[in-house]
């Protein structure tokens, strides 16, 4: 039991872990030269604001927080395998996924609502 809320906690953490990612990603690429620096940052930004929302209302416990968490987490590793691969998104999609499986393996923990 002990060992389920730890990987519950630890979860939540990573929500914020990907959504501080998120944030960094943005504002570097605020400060590219490039045309597509303002649609980058937004998205990313987006991206952020609505992994720690889910981060929130999952330690809430509240189930369409965890069926929002599948769906942005399967949604974020899509992007990541369509997109140029380099050492950064290979980075990204194993923790991306690794969140997934946690969040997968936390279902038990949530009310419906």
């Amino acid at each position: 039991m002990k060992k389920k809320i730890l990987l519950f906690r630890a979860t939540i953490w990573c929500f914020y872990g990907i959504a501080a990612f998120w944030i960094i990603f943005a504002i570097l690429w605020l400060f590219r030269d490039s045309d597509y620096r303002y649609y980058y940052t937004v998205f990313a930004l987006g991206n952020a604001a609505v992994l720690a929302i889910l981060g929130y209302y999952m330690n809430k416990r509240l189930k369409w927080a965890y069926w929002g968490a599948l769906s942005i987490l399967g949604v974020n590793i899509l992007l990541t395998i369509t997109d140029q691969m380099g050492w950064i998104d290979f980075t990204y999609l194993f923790v991306a996924m690794v969140l997934f499986i946690m969040v997968m393996n936390t279902d038990k923990e949530f009310k419906k609502k």
